[in-house]
């Protein structure tokens, strides 16, 4: 549970390696997958070691994936409608089915 406001990627940070961080940087990803690594950081941080752990390659294309999963989602005129109503878009993901946390696949 966070007990404060956080900047994106403060909780990856104590998960991931800086060089990691620095990769997903230069990687122009949308201020979204910073959002993203600082769920799975929270919420799974072995997983994200162990997704750290088999390269930079399957690294960012994981992350990718969720990004393309969840912005699909959220940029949809039924999500705009949903957010202007309140819903937040972590609900407006689970109404859509899409599954917010990290699948390490082989």
């Amino acid at each position: 549970m966070l007990d404060r406001q956080t900047n994106p990627l403060d909780i990856a940070r104590t998960v991931l390696r800086p060089e990691t961080l620095r990769e997903v940087r230069r990687g122009g990803f949308p201020n979204s997958a910073y959002l993203i690594l600082d769920r799975w950081a929270l919420n799974q941080p072995d997983d994200l070691r162990r997704l750290e752990a088999r390269g930079e390659v399957s690294f960012l294309v994981t992350l990718d994936q969720q990004c393309t999963r969840e912005a699909n989602v959220l940029n949809s005129d039924s999500a705009w409608e949903a957010s202007r109503q309140g819903m937040s878009d972590w609900e407006i993901l689970q109404n859509a089915g899409v599954d917010t946390s990290l699948r390490i696949t082989i």
